[in-house]
C-alpha cells in the first residue's frame, strides 16, 4: 500500500535520489520498481547491529529529507540518530485507534482515507500529493511467464481465477472448507479455471483441493516465489481472497478481488483501490476488533467470517466475472 507514496514522490522530485529501506524478506515488492534509486534492506534477524550499520549507510548519503513510514520500534530507535535536513513521519494515531478498537467507537476511524494515502500525508509540506493512481508491482522481467507456466502445468495462454485462503493472522483467515465449497460451486456454474496461492506454511490448502479436478484446479501452495507469483498474476483475471497483503499485491497489479472482510473491516483503510473489488462483510456490533485480525475473540467463534457463507462469495464472483467479461468483449 505504499507504492502509490514512491511514484507520488519521484513525480514531485523527477531528478532526486530516492532510496527505500524495506525488511529483507518484503526486498521483491520493491526489487523492480522504475521509480526508486536504491533498495536498501533491514534483516530483523540481525538486531541492533543491523540497525547500526544501516544508520551509518543512510548518514554516508546525507539525505535531505529521510521519512519513517513503518514508525515501528525499528524505525523509532532509529530516527534520532539519522542525519538528514527534515525528517517527517506517518502518525498511525494509536491512542485513538485503540479506543475505537476497545470501546467500539467506530466514529472515530469511520470515513478515513485509505492507508495508500495516508503515507503520502506526512509529505504534503514537501510538495507531493496523491495523484488517484492507486498502488503497483512490477513483475520482474528475469521471471519468465511461459517458464512458469510450463513447470507448473498451467496453460499460459488463459486467464486464471486465483484463490488467497491464507493470511499472516490466522483470525483473518475464512475456513478452508468455506473456500473449498465455493471452489466446488463455481466448478460446477463456471467454465473457470483455479490456481490456489499460499506460503511454504499454509499447508492447509491442500484440504482444499482435495478431489476437486486437477485440470481445473492447480495447488500453488509453497511452490512459488514472490517474484514469480508476480509474474503469474499478470494471467489471473481475479481473485477469491482475504484481508491479507497478496491480495493487496493483486490490487496493486490492477486485479480485482472478492475480499472477505472479517476481524478488520474498510474503516481501518485497507480497502482495495480496484473498484470492481467485491467487498464480503457482515455488520456486527464487534467488528473492527483488531488493526490485523490478531485480537483474541470476544465471541464464541468468529461470527464476522462464519456468517460469510460460500454461497454468497460464488455468487459475488460469478457477478464479477460477468462484468469482468462484458468489458473484455466491449
Amino acid at each position: 500500500m505504499a507504492t502509490a507514496l514512491i511514484r507520488c514522490v519521484r513525480k514531485a522530485y523527477p531528478l532526486a535520489q530516492i532510496d527505500m529501506v524495506v525488511r529483507a524478506d518484503f526486498l521483491d515488492l520493491i526489487r523492480d520498481n522504475p521509480h526508486l534509486d536504491r533498495k536498501l534492506t533491514l534483516d530483523r534477524k540481525e538486531g541492533l547491529s543491523a540497525l547500526w550499520r544501516l544508520k551509518k549507510e543512510i548518514n554516508r548519503q546525507h539525505y535531505d529529507l529521510v521519512y519513517d513510514a513503518h514508525r515501528s520500534l525499528r524505525t523509532r530507535l532509529l530516527l534520532p540518530f539519522l542525519q538528514c535536513d527534515h525528517k517527517a513521519i506517518l502518525k498511525k494515531g494509536y491512542f485513538k485507534r485503540t479506543l475505537a478498537l476497545l470501546f467500539k467507537w467506530k466514529r472515530l476511524i469511520r470515513g478515513s482515507n485509505r492507508m495508500l494515502e495516508r503515507f503520502i500525508e506526512p509529505l504534503h509540506p514537501w510538495g507531493v500529493s496523491y495523484d488517484g493512481l492507486g498502488p503497483e508491482i512490477f513483475p520482474s522481467p528475469e521471471k519468465s511467464l511461459d517458464m512458469i507456466c510450463h513447470r507448473e502445468g498451467i496453460d499460459p495462454t488463459q486467464y486464471w481465477v486465483g484463490i488467497i485462503p491464507s493470511a499472516q493472522w490466522p483470525g483473518k483467515r475464512w475456513a478452508p472448507e468455506h473456500f473449498r465449497t465455493t471452489l466446488r460451486l463455481l466448478l460446477k456454474s463456471t467454465p473457470e479455471n483455479f490456481l490456489i496461492f499460499g506460503g511454504p506454511s499454509d499447508t492447509f490448502c491442500s484440504s482444499i483441493t482435495e478431489g476437486l479436478s486437477p485440470e481445473r484446479v492447480i495447488n500453488l501452495q509453497g511452490r512459488l516465489s514472490l517474484l514469480e507469483v508476480f509474474t503469474l498474476f499478470q494471467r489471473v483475471k481475479t481473485c477469491i481472497a482475504n484481508d491479507t497483503g497478496l491480495m493487496h499485491v493483486a490490487d496493486a497489479m490492477g486485479i480485482p478481488n472478492v475480499l472477505i472482510f472479517g476481524p478488520t473491516n474498510a474503516d481501518m483503510g485497507c480497502l482495495p483501490f480496484h473498484p470492481k473489488s467485491q467487498i464480503m462483510e457482515k455488520a456486527l456490533w464487534c467488528r473492527p476488533c483488531s488493526k490485523n485480525g490478531q485480537a483474541w475473540c470476544i465471541r464464541s467463534k468468529r461470527w464476522c467470517l462464519e456468517l460469510i457463507t460460500p454461497e454468497e462469495v460464488a455468487v459475488s464472483t460469478q457477478h464479477l466475472l460477468r462484468e469482468l467479461s462484458v468489458e473484455r468483449g466491449s
